[in-house]
């Protein structure tokens, strides 16, 4: 256990990501065999500690130094060595029928998280052009709430004071009706992002237009990623330059297309912002698939309760672009009270849901919008 933990700490010092949960998993590997040999404790510890192909020669100089023996010569994991049923593996998910008949599989999930630095992004001028025309939708539509704060004017109730001062200096005489009404303020926007391996062909799409939303308001609007983990990314978004802000979201250690755990991602931010004035009267919009290997129950309940204390809970789903799409996955299928499904395929899409954003207090009931939830959920 000791030397376990000491050349966790060396793998560490030497840039890999070694946590808590990867030593404990090494643990459960190295009891799994009986009797423990030189190259068991090397394939046990590779396998659990590395998490990327280029971290294995980083290891392997590392397991030289610690333990004062090369590594075995073998190309591949014995295949001897098995998990033990409390691990689960980061299987598809799919309908085995559906795969007999040559069908299209259903979307992935998996359990694994892949901590990785994506190569510079460079914006192209179309690219550009999709971050103006997501600046343009976002300006024409600006969500405003009304606040406790009274300012003058309207057609409210009468100011009283303001009224009395006016009479005071024409001698009492109503000359004129001051009015005051409630100050109107713009709605907060929180944007939770998929970035797994079963949104990797949106990703980018997406991060625009976060891009944009983070532009045009930029005191109003959070993001986070959602994957294995929850990143607030709102900081570099905040950076004026969008190709600066991409590659600064590049240099980001972060869980890029790797699986997927919406619930206890969810569950986090319900649990960290959830009491923060962030949350509160504000638009959440949640940009996802809704596959992954948890049960749905957990990230049900915070989709419940976030809907309690948000103004709405907009669900934009990136496969409803699919001929004949029609909403499968569990998570997304039991969420179905407490938000509102929108598309979020395309860039007309997107600039639909930002429209929609704008749109106070349709809930996708008035005529403008009314067409946005025609994907009917299944009873």
């Amino acid at each position: 256990m000791a030397d376990l933990v000491g050349f966790a700490h060396r793998l560490r010092a030497d840039g890999l990501t070694v946590d808590v949960g990867r030593v404990a998993t090494a643990l459960r590997a190295l009891g799994a065999y009986e009797p423990l040999a030189d190259s068991d404790v090397y394939w046990a510890t590779r396998l659990t500690l590395c998490s990327r192909h280029e971290d294995v020669l980083v290891f392997d100089a590392a397991y030289r130094a610690w333990f004062g023996t090369p590594p075995p010569a073998l190309t591949a994991a014995p295949a001897r060595w098995q998990p033990d049923d409390t691990e689960r593996p980061a299987v598809a998910v799919a309908d085995t029928n559906d795969a007999v008949a040559g069908a299209q599989p259903a979307p992935r999930a998996g359990y694994a998280e892949r901590l990785a630095t994506p190569l510079p992004w460079t914006l192209s001028t179309a690219d550009l052009a999709e971050v103006a025309a997501f600046s343009n939708a976002f300006t024409a539509a600006v969500p405003l709430r009304r606040v406790l704060r009274r300012t003058p004017g309207g057609r409210g109730p009468i100011d009283v004071s303001r009224t009395a001062r006016t009479m005071m200096r024409h001698g009492c005489e109503p000359v004129r009706l001051w009015h005051h009404d409630r100050a109107r303020v713009r709605r907060r926007l929180v944007l939770l992002i998929d970035v797994s391996e079963s949104m990797r062909s949106h990703r980018n799409r997406l991060l625009r237009f976060a891009y944009a939303a983070v532009a045009v308001a930029p005191t109003t609007t959070e993001v986070f990623t959602i994957g294995t983990r929850l990143d607030r990314i709102t900081r570099e978004l905040r950076l004026r330059d969008p190709t600066t802000a991409m590659n600064a979201l590049a240099d980001r250690r972060s869980d890029w297309d790797a699986g997927t755990r919406l619930g206890a991602a969810v569950t986090m931010f319900g649990r960290v912002w959830g009491g923060h004035q962030l949350v509160r009267a504000a638009n959440l919009v949640l940009v996802s698939d809704g596959w992954e290997l948890d049960e749905p129950a957990p990230l049900v309940a915070q989709i419940a309760r976030l809907s309690r204390l948000t103004h709405r809970v907009i669900w934009a789903d990136t496969d409803t672009g699919e001929p004949g799409f029609t909403p499968v996955a569990p998570a997304l299928v039991d969420s179905q009270p407490y938000v509102h499904l929108v598309a979020a395929h395309d860039v007309a899409a997107l600039r639909a849901l930002a429209g929609l954003l704008g749109c106070t207090p349709c809930g996708l009931r008035c005529p403008q919008h009314r067409h946005l939830r025609k994907w009917s959920l299944p009873s």
